[in-house]
């Protein structure tokens, strides 16, 4: 994730949202209200000198967004075909970031390589789970690198403080970290318990 270049006042013209977007070499840009506060998306196509009307008016209240306390998973789920970033919302709906296809699949292969794999090597029924970090589990403090969940298990991404982090070498799995992998069935429950440890095992 990534700061947005630019984010628009939804009382801006059209005219000059489009200049703006021009000058940041964006497509389009979210746009916010007095309160700050996301109304929709404005595409730099929109703004084309002479266009009447504001920012708030033409911007697409019905473009993908993504929680920032959403998985890497959950991000690119959202992404529809044709769009290649999506604007990242807090729990007030105010905008917190950008997050693009490349970051996404960047920390795709961050991960991959963390754990000394491809990912043509996952399981092709591999499973997506969900685990917080618990005080007593033997991962805690632990760092990604030291590879103590079983093989042919990736770690996706870890969110920590609200924050999505890609999965990399030097990642710390802090209590209270929700951690993010691929595993395969069999593999399902040892790495639920390994990471939410023995007073946590419902994940």
């Amino acid at each position: 994730m990534a700061a947005p270049r630019l984010v628009l006042d939804a009382h801006a013209s059209a005219a000059e949202a489009g200049r703006l977007a021009g000058d940041a070499s964006v497509p389009g840009a979210p746009v916010v209200d007095d309160e700050g506060r996301y109304v929709g998306v404005f595409t730099a196509a929109d703004g084309a000198p002479g266009t009447t009307g504001t920012a708030g008016h033409m911007a697409d209240p019905t473009v993908a967004t993504v929680a920032l306390s959403a998985s890497l998973f959950e991000a690119f789920d959202a992404l529809p075909d044709g769009q290649h970033w999506l604007t990242v919302l807090d729990d007030d709906r105010r905008v917190r970031g950008i997050i693009a296809v490349g970051d996404i699949v960047r920390a795709y292969r961050r991960a991959a390589e963390v754990d000394n794999i491809r990912i043509n090597a996952v399981a092709s029924d591999a499973e997506l789970l969900e685990v917080r970090v618990g005080s007593d589990s033997p991962v805690q403090g632990r760092r990604l690198d030291e590879r103590l969940l079983p093989t042919g298990t990736l770690v996706v991404s870890v969110a920590r403080d609200g924050t999505v982090l890609p999965a990399e070498a030097s990642t710390v799995l802090g209590e209270g970290s929700l951690v993010t992998v691929l595993t395969a069935p069999a593999h399902l429950e040892r790495v639920r318990v390994l990471l939410s440890g023995s007073s946590n095992t419902s994940g």
